[in-house]
């Protein structure tokens, strides 16, 4: 049990769970071990979680606020045969909880809708408004104080506008409203999205990434560079540092930007752009990647029909010790695969088949125009045979001038893979539009990374999928 967790949510018993407290230390055995916990909220369900590779066998468990003893319904993952969640609760240690599998497994309690305030209820449905809206937003709670967000952003105890008075929304929009009492468990947030006024001027782009700190390389560049390219564009993303697709998708309102995603799918339509990106760092089958990346591109299709899709690829570190970059794991049934990478250009080859790969499971199950690559890997193996054969003036290696890390970039780094996202979203070359801006590039290198980048999107056919 050593590593176990106690956690709690006011989401659900699946969803939104925040560490409680964390057993240090192996318990000690036929006799109850007690963990204090402070400081923190009141939570509606409660579950232990075993450490990976155990069944999270217990038990015991009781949950108390003071002195009294907190009761529920009982949840948990599938338990062993012949054992039930509710051994965990029923008063006899000798009855035992454990799961049937041995990874991810939690037993925990529901104690019911009493413990928490009611979700709040407003005046204004979702939807379309030709012109600005007054929303009123209330909880059945007594006593209980609203607060929100017009961001998406999931209000907290401490943090939210105060809803005092009617709601005044005169721009799209993703409301969030929650109740507090602090005697109760927070509420469930209502997530709300309007769409206010016109839905396109004809000129802006508005583009949706979504993915984990590589997609953040392009965040603070995107806008500057299209205004500087004479262009009008409306960024959005939502990211989770070092996040998959499918966790991404399974768990809205999390991380940064944007992440009622398909709210603000709703609110901000319609999108002429939307981005995934499949990251090798935790090596998901080719299958589950098309469907998560599929999911969200079929989600701000419902809103947004003519949207272009991408797979941004993504590159290795230095070592080339991931799963991609060796030829195993979801790319070994592929052919045509570097078993393993000796190069860096080669690591990226891997890259490029597994998004293709994806490319065309999601072709083959999933509606809608065909999908792009954006190949930001190979053009950053493009500069590294440049610098290696000394053709960009003051750089000589590629991990020392373009990484800010193993993995991630630096300012340089993300001024070559932003101008390959503009080259995309364009379909123009970047080439002589605008400088080096804050990249810390000279006018010369910057020159250079705007032909490279160019190159890499002529050159590669996904990278200017046909228009329909």
């Amino acid at each position: 049990m050593k590593g176990g967790r106690f956690s709690g949510s006011n989401s659900g018993p699946t969803n939104d769970f925040e560490t409680l407290a964390e057993i240090k230390e192996e318990p000690k055995a036929g006799q109850w071990n007690e963990l204090e916990v402070k400081g923190r909220p009141i939570f509606r369900y409660l579950k232990y979680e075993g450490t990976w590779g155990t069944r999270a066998a217990i038990g015991e468990i009781e949950f108390w606020a003071g002195e009294r003893k907190l009761s529920g319904a009982t949840f948990s993952t599938v338990p062993e045969d012949g054992r039930s969640a509710s051994a965990a609760f029923d008063g006899e240690p000798s009855t035992t909880y454990a799961g049937k599998e041995t990874n991810g497994q939690y037993v925990g309690v529901d104690l019911g809708a009493d413990a928490q305030a009611s979700a709040p209820t407003v005046s204004v449905k979702a939807g379309s408004y030709s012109g600005p809206i007054r929303v009123e937003a209330r909880s059945a709670t007594p006593g209980a104080t609203l607060r929100y967000s017009l961001a998406g952003a999931t209000p907290q105890e401490d943090w939210g506008d105060i809803v005092g008075q009617p709601i005044d929304i005169s721009k799209s929009a993703v409301l969030v409203v929650r109740a507090f009492r602090p005697d109760l468990a927070a509420s469930v947030a209502t997530v709300v999205p309007y769409r206010i006024g016109a839905t396109s001027d004809g000129k802006t782009v508005r583009t949706f990434h979504i993915g984990n700190s590589l997609t953040d390389t392009v965040v603070p560049w995107m806008e500057p560079l299209a205004a500087a390219g004479g262009h009008a564009l409306e960024f959005h993303r939502f990211t989770i540092p070092g996040a998959p697709t499918d966790w991404l998708w399974e768990h809205p309102g999390s991380g940064f930007g944007d992440a009622r995603y398909e709210e603000a799918f709703a609110a901000y339509a319609p999108f002429d752009h939307v981005f995934t990106q499949p990251f090798a760092g935790h090596g998901r089958s080719i299958e589950n990647e098309a469907d998560f990346s599929g999911r969200f591109y079929q989600a701000a299709r419902r809103h947004s029909p003519k949207v272009q899709a991408w797979l941004y690829v993504q590159w290795p570190t230095a070592k080339l010790d991931d799963s991609w970059s060796k030829g195993e794991g979801a790319l070994a049934q592929l052919s045509g695969i570097h078993r393993p990478s000796k190069t860096f250009a080669q690591a990226i080859e891997n890259f490029v088949r597994y998004a293709e790969a994806v490319r065309n499971r999601i072709h083959a199950t999933s509606a809608g125009r065909p999908v792009g690559i954006v190949p930001a890997g190979p053009a950053l193996a493009a500069l590294k045979a440049r610098i290696d054969a000394g053709k960009v003036p003051g750089m000589t290696d590629l991990f020392k001038d373009a990484y800010s890390d193993d993995l991630h970039l630096n300012a340089k780094g993300a001024y070559l893979v932003s101008l390959v996202h503009y080259a995309c979203i364009y379909r123009e070359s970047p080439e002589g539009r605008f400088g080096p801006l804050n990249s810390g590039l000279t006018p010369a290198q910057a020159k250079i990374f705007q032909t490279i980048a160019w190159d890499a999107v002529k050159r590669y056919p996904f990278a200017l999928p046909a228009q329909k």
